[in-house]
């Protein structure tokens, strides 16, 4: 019963009788993928746009480099209300199994969050009367990724991921025109994410 078991599946598509033989990844890929990242404690679901270079390092390893985008909106009571904007670098290396017709693959790397925040007129107004903050923005900041994906016919995927960082939220305070105060709140930002994209062949 074992054996049978393991034979059906070694059979499934994900995984090739010979797979460094019938190795189904193009060497250089381009990525390009769009979909929608989910709510955090913090801030909103919204959507995304991302572009991935992906190259072939060493079978069944590849590495890729990727620059998001993100837009959300903050709605707290914790937290100051506006709107985000998030650019993500990321390095990560997959790692894969498969054949033409079906490859999956899991990744982990990390990401550097370059985050834009604006708050709303109605939070910027409260922030000033009642604290005396004249600015508020959210800090850069480094933290990890987890992929999982599968790559259909070789050009199609469907990814699923979850980001985590922990930037700040950061607040100034001018309190003449020679002195000023800042003070940070630290946070966590966790979100996950669901995709679909289309590869573009750049080296066979």
């Amino acid at each position: 019963m074992t054996a049978l078991a393991l034979a059906a599946l070694m059979s499934l598509p994900l995984y090739p009788l010979n797979p460094t033989v019938q190795d189904t990844l193009n060497h250089m890929n381009l990525h390009v993928t769009a979909g929608m990242n989910g709510p955090s404690s913090v801030v909103s679901g919204g959507p995304e746009l991302t572009v991935k270079y992906e190259m072939l390092f060493n079978h069944p390893f590849v590495l890729r480099a990727a620059l998001d985008y993100r837009y959300g909106e903050v709605s707290s009571a914790t937290f100051p209300d506006g709107d985000m904007h998030r650019a993500i670098l990321s390095g990560e290396w997959l790692y894969y199994r498969g054949t033409d017709r079906l490859t999956g693959y899991l990744g982990v790397g990390i990401v550097w969050s370059l985050n834009h925040f604006t708050p709303s007129p109605a939070t910027a107004d409260s922030l000033l009367t009642n604290f005396g903050i004249t600015d508020v923005s959210v800090s850069d900041a480094v933290g990890f990724r987890i992929t999982a994906g599968l790559r259909i016919l070789r050009s199609y995927s469907i990814e699923i991921g979850i980001t985590e960082t922990n930037p700040k939220y950061i607040y100034y305070s001018q309190l003449s025109p020679d002195r000023f105060s800042l003070a940070g709140q630290r946070f966590r930002f966790n979100d996950f994410r669901v995709t679909v994209g289309y590869l573009f062949t750049l080296k066979m």
